[in-house]
């Protein structure tokens, strides 16, 4: 027999039986049901640790607040504090005003580097006491978090996993606002409006970690609430 067949003369080549074991086996099937039972939904994270606020370890985003915080104020105290150095240097050297333009180009080069030296010196001043108040602000937040979940679970209630909502952060907000206002000896109207603007960013701060939250799967307690309360029936049909 020729070694090469043709479908119009009608020829089939014969194919010799394999072994068993160089036989292709085909692959059993999974059913798609099983296939979308497996692949649970994982909730969104960052940096591996869901159960923290914004999905970042309390150590790591302390190190990101302060940072921050020392990088604003560093902004804001070089700026406020150059200014004050230039003023102050133009007040000081009044009475000595140059005549010459050797002489005014030698004053505003002598003004510009005590106002650099003056805004270096009241930014770190300034970074650093707003460095002091964000990492107060944190800890005291992460006191009311696990002080709260602490207390509900020893109730036995079984939302003491989501108290990381903004309640705490609006608590902590509200009590550095009165040791701020004591330490700097606020009167009692300066209290209040620095009580109520220290609760409205809190506010909105604690919402906005809420908010997240509820995004990556994690709802604070009071959002599992609402749901049970507004959609009840849900409830019902998951657990049957």
């Amino acid at each position: 027999m020729w070694p090469f067949t043709s479908a119009q003369a009608g020829f089939s080549e014969s194919i010799p039986p394999q072994p068993e074991h160089l036989a292709p086996q085909a692959l059993p099937l999974q059913p798609i049901e099983e296939l979308s039972t497996t692949q649970d939904a994982q909730p969104l994270t960052i940096t591996g640790w869901p159960d923290s606020r914004l999905s970042i370890q309390f150590p790591i985003r302390a190190a990101l607040v302060m940072g921050t915080a020392f990088v604003s104020g560093f902004g804001l105290g070089s700026s406020q504090g150059g200014t004050k150095a230039a003023f102050r240097y133009r007040a000081e050297n009044a009475h000595r005003l140059p005549q010459t333009q050797t002489g005014w180009y030698l004053y505003q080069k002598s003004k510009n580097y005590h106002a650099m030296l003056g805004g270096v010196r009241e930014g770190c001043r300034f970074g650093a006491i707003c460095t002091g108040w964000a990492t107060l602000f944190m800890v005291t937040e992460e006191m009311v978090d696990l002080s709260r979940s602490r207390l509900l679970a020893r109730r036995g209630d079984d939302v003491a996993s989501g108290q990381r909502d903004a309640a705490s952060t609006v608590i902590a907000g509200t009590s550095l606002a009165g040791i701020y206002s004591w330490k700097r000896g606020l009167d009692h109207f300066a209290t209040v409006r620095t009580a109520k603007t220290a609760l409205k960013f809190s506010l909105m701060y604690g919402l906005v970690q809420d908010l997240f939250a509820t995004v990556r799967g994690e709802p604070p307690a009071y959002v599992t609430w609402m749901k049970r309360k507004i959609y009840p029936d849900t409830d019902t049909e998951n657990s049957g």
